[in-house]
């Protein structure tokens, strides 16, 4: 099964402080993943670089059947390419389908 999301050796820290360290995975286009764990433990830091948010230090996330790079994309670029977050707040936007929200 080809990778729908892949990351490899993907590393960050924040002022001397490791928050994910050589973190490899991929998710195959019929998966399911949760991403869960203790504060701290990095989820949060994870999200915010595969949504563009933050850089990593080291390593590469590559998106869809083209296996395209999404460290170099802006935020909005990224979510064009169909790459979306949801926050815990649920919150939506009531004049709108589910599909657009």
């Amino acid at each position: 099964m080809s990778s729908l999301l892949e990351v490899s050796g993907v590393s960050v820290t924040f002022d001397g402080f490791k928050a994910i360290n050589n973190l490899s995975f991929s998710i195959g286009k019929a998966e399911l993943r949760a991403i869960i764990g203790p504060n701290g433990a990095g989820k949060t830091t994870f999200m915010d670089i595969i949504t563009g948010k933050t850089k990593p230090d080291e390593g590469k996330v590559l998106w869809g059947e083209m296996s395209r790079s999404l460290l170099g994309m802006s935020e909005a670029r990224i979510a064009r390419e169909g790459v979306g977050r949801k926050f815990q707040k649920p919150t939506v936007f009531e004049d709108q389908t589910v599909h657009e929200n």
